[in-house]
């Protein structure tokens, strides 16, 4: 009886050992899933992979398509040097200026892969304009289909 229980046990054991070997397989074999907002990103522009000089990337705090096509993403600038406006530029080769289109805004019109994008930089109320690189600023960039 001892043998059989036994025998059973460690029957169990291998068929846990090796379904466990199978599961660790499989996640390691299968590509992680693609960030949800990684078309929206490409269609505007603005994903990483579009920009390899630079090693950075800036993640959308919302982002969606409208039924006309085009896309609209939104970022979070913190304020800083690695979070800034002069940063955001640099990672996305936006190297004209944009045209102040207000106290606290500003916007940088573009044509990238068939799209029409409008960046539009919104600075808070305490903005210094001497100090625009690494300002805070709520970033929307819009790209619609030409």
């Amino acid at each position: 009886m001892r043998r059989k229980v036994l025998i059973a046990f460690l029957a169990l054991c291998v068929v846990w050992i090796v379904g466990v070997v199978v599961w660790v397989a499989v996640r390691l074999l299968t590509p992680p899933p693609p960030d949800p907002w990684e078309d929206e990103e490409r269609k505007a522009g603005m994903h990483h992979e579009q920009h390899h000089e630079s090693e950075r990337y800036y993640i959308p705090d919302s982002y969606r398509t409208e039924k006309d096509g085009s896309v609209v993403l939104r970022y979070k600038l913190l304020g800083s040097i690695d979070s800034g406006v002069g940063d955001f530029r640099r990672t996305y080769d936006l190297d004209d200026r944009p045209k102040k289109t207000g106290p606290t805004e500003e916007t940088y019109t573009d044509r990238v892969g068939g799209m029409r994008r409008t960046i539009t930089f919104v600075y808070p109320s305490s903005f210094d304009p001497d100090d625009v690189d690494e300002a805070a600023a709520r970033v929307t960039v819009r790209a619609v289909p030409e």
